[in-house]
């Protein structure tokens, strides 16, 4: 057996172990020493492992999609050591030594079961099997509610035409007697703020008054 020998972990041909003995060309191309002719994210010719004096190697032969050992890019030619796991494409193919696969014949994780759906699952309900709508409760706020009167309408005249007119005629009344009143105000503070602009002047008219004579 050799010393070091590689195992496809994830792909389509997990499980598959390789001895290493030498240089070993990995890509989608069917001449490939390992082909990886189902993987369309790997490149025709996309890296080599090598022994080189007992020592694993990779190195990138100028892929597309990039090589990665422990999900890091190789950039140059790498060493690997036992338990390191190379990414090409979608598959990825781990280096384990003899005492690896003795301990553990294969380094392929267990997929788990997973339930077969029905295509009724997703099938969608019909309003027959759909529960009718649950009535909010009254303090929750609600995106759309029934209209309703104005609140500033007082609940003794709405409906009763005569009454309405009457209040709105009202209303406009005092918005009218609003509106003076605010303008007479506003007037006001005017007539305030130019008094006390009067008096600052007079009051620094008179200072200057009372210090020039000396300066002169």
């Amino acid at each position: 057996m050799a010393d070091l020998i590689l195992e496809i972990v994830e792909g389509n041909d997990a499980g598959r172990q390789l001895p290493l003995s030498g240089a070993l060309d990995i890509g989608r191309d069917p001449s490939m020493q390992l082909s990886l002719a189902d993987d369309t994210q790997a490149s025709r010719r996309h890296a080599r492992i090598s022994l080189q004096n007992g020592q694993a190697v990779v190195e990138d032969l100028g892929s597309t999609n990039g090589t990665y050992v422990n999900d890091q890019p190789v950039q140059s030619p790498r060493a690997l050591a036992p338990g390191d796991r190379v990414r090409i494409g979608l598959t990825v193919v781990e280096l384990r030594d003899q005492a690896q696969v003795a301990a553990r014949p294969s380094a392929v994780q267990p997929v788990p079961q997973i339930t077969a759906v029905g295509q009724d699952v997703l099938q969608p309900a019909t309003p027959q099997e759909l529960a009718p709508p649950v009535a909010a409760a009254s303090n929750v706020p609600q995106f759309a509610v029934e209209e309703s009167e104005p609140a500033f309408v007082p609940q003794e005249v709405v409906g009763d035409v005569e009454a309405q007119s009457d209040y709105e005629a009202v209303a406009r009344l005092i918005d009218t007697r609003a509106k003076a009143q605010t303008n007479r105000a506003v007037f006001i503070l005017l007539g305030l703020a130019g008094i006390a602009v009067v008096v600052v002047f007079g009051i620094a008219k008179d200072d200057a008054a009372l210090v020039l004579p000396g300066l002169l």
